[in-house]
């Protein structure tokens, strides 16, 4: 036990780069002999109760995997009983999730990633999917706290969060700028130029690839379902602006000749948050083409009648459209219902730009001729008091008169504007900065770098002059040589 412990604990972080490098490799070539398998499973009780999660990242998730494997047996796709949720292993996984090693985990993508599917499945197996969604949350973060690299778990975990229902625990990886696929490895450049994977790193496609096991290989269906689903999260936050936003990802992705069905999907969402979120259609983004949108109005017919009938204010024809039964069949029955709702604030708000002052008679003739008094009271009463629109509601002292609804225009004040201002003015410098990375990290990506482009020279001086060594061209671009001499050198 002894032996296996003073091997397993031999990686510390306290050296170069370069040198834990080294012992971080070395143990992983240890910990795959297949000799060492049995011997280290059948230590692995004793193994994980001695190790730390985060002083031994790599030997932790090891033995664990291990013990796992034992439990299965020959049958590699049984769950154990022994990680389901409040067991021993569950405790484990668990903690290991919150608290490993952001640094050692780099070298074990395959590893953790087959960790958070088994806590996933566990909490799957008993019916109650909340109990993996803060811990799978917690583990994309730990690992890359930027959360800019799409991989599979994100998608995961979104499902995850629409099953268990709880929408705001996924918040803080939405409200992140995911910008990126996991990057493309083999370019000659990037397998000269390979960084440690123990450094520092401004982006974490520096170690989140498609060699990395840390994402299955993504299609464009996981593209589009990871925003499809994180605007439906949105929806059911009511936050409209940003499930628009995600929508129009959706239905701006490239096609060549016909939509997908989740486009599809997504667009049918697009309208009727629109209608949410402005009162209005919102205008197509610009990167849909016209004949994509086209495509998209003629499967969408029920739809776009609906929302013709919202616009022109024609309460009757909404009702008869929001009848029909397509939105059951399309499960989006909960959004037309909360477009009804939104009818008549709308209706109000453009009143609003009329009068100064209506009775309460006026505006349930004007904005929901269907629907009684007293409900368009208090649903005016709810908007004028979310400050939905700035309003008064005046009543008399007899209660048999009708209440009065009186619209004013505040003026804001000097400081509050400012602080609007301030306060966008920082948002946009923020994505901003977002911006300039994934513009460098594009560059680095598709060649377009100077690093890129210094090697690329090299690379045509070693075909022009195949007797120089490789070893020593190589040598020169990876900086030994200056660039400004070359490139004069080249012009002489």
């Amino acid at each position: 036990m002894a032996e296996f412990l003073s091997q397993l604990t031999s990686v510390s972080s306290g050296s170069s780069d370069e040198d834990y490098d080294r012992r971080i490799r070395d143990l992983i070539t240890y910990l795959q002999q297949p000799s060492r398998a049995s011997e280290l499973s059948a230590a692995s009780g004793y193994l994980l109760d001695n190790l730390d999660p985060y002083l031994h990242t790599l030997s932790y998730l090891s033995i664990f995997l291990l013990k796992i494997q034992s439990l299965q047996g020959s049958n590699k796709g049984r769950l154990p009983e022994q990680i389901y949720p409040g067991r021993e292993l569950w405790l484990k996984a668990i903690r290991f999730l919150r608290s490993f090693d952001p640094f050692q985990i780099r070298y074990a993508g395959h590893e953790w990633r087959q960790l958070v599917q088994l806590v996933v499945q566990a909490a799957q197996a008993v019916s109650k999917p909340l109990l993996a969604v803060i811990a799978v949350r917690d583990a994309i973060l730990r690992l890359d706290p930027s959360s800019e690299v799409l991989t599979s778990v994100h998608t995961t975990f979104i499902k995850l969060t629409l099953v268990s229902r709880s929408y705001s625990l996924a918040v803080p990886i939405l409200e992140r700028q995911v910008c990126h696929f996991p990057a493309v490895t083999g370019h000659a450049y990037q397998n000269y130029h390979q960084p440690l994977l123990c450094g520092e790193h401004e982006s974490s496609t520096a170690f989140i690839t498609d060699a990395s096991g840390f994402s299955k290989q993504l299609t464009y269906r996981d593209h589009l379902q990871f925003f499809l689903y994180g605007a439906m999260i949105y929806m059911a936050l009511k936050r409209w602006d940003r499930a628009h936003h995600y929508l129009s990802i959706v239905i701006s992705c490239p096609v060549t000749n016909t939509v997908s069905k989740i486009m599809v999907e997504g667009y049918k969402k697009w309208l009727l948050v629109s209608l949410l979120r402005n009162g209005k259609l919102a205008a197509h983004p610009d990167v849909v083409s016209s004949h994509v949108i086209r495509a998209y109005q003629s499967l969408v017919k029920p739809y776009t009648s609906l929302a013709d009938a919202f616009e022109k204010g024609d309460y009757q024809r909404l009702k008869a459209e929001a009848a029909q039964s397509i939105w059951r069949l399309d499960n989006n029955t909960g959004l037309v219902h909360q477009v009804i709702k939104a009818f008549t604030k709308c209706m109000t708000l453009k009143l609003g730009r009329t009068f100064s002052a209506l009775t309460m008679a006026d505006v349930t003739q004007q904005a929901s001729d269907c629907s009684s008094l007293r409900e368009v009271e208090s649903l005016v009463a709810s908007l004028v008091m979310s400050g939905a629109f700035s309003a008064v509601l005046l009543q008399s002292h007899n209660y048999d008169d009708t209440t009065m609804l009186r619209f004013s225009n505040p003026i804001k004040s000097l400081y509050s504007r400012e602080q609007c201002a301030r306060g966008r003015i920082v948002k946009e410098g923020r994505q901003l900065g977002v911006i300039r990375r994934s513009i460098c990290q594009s560059n680095h990506e598709l060649e377009l770098s100077n690093e890129h482009f210094l090697f690329s020279q090299k690379s045509l001086r070693w075909s022009d002059n195949p007797g120089k060594g490789n070893v020593n061209a190589l040598n020169e671009a990876a900086g030994g040589g200056d660039i400004e001499e070359d490139i004069m050198g080249d012009i002489h």
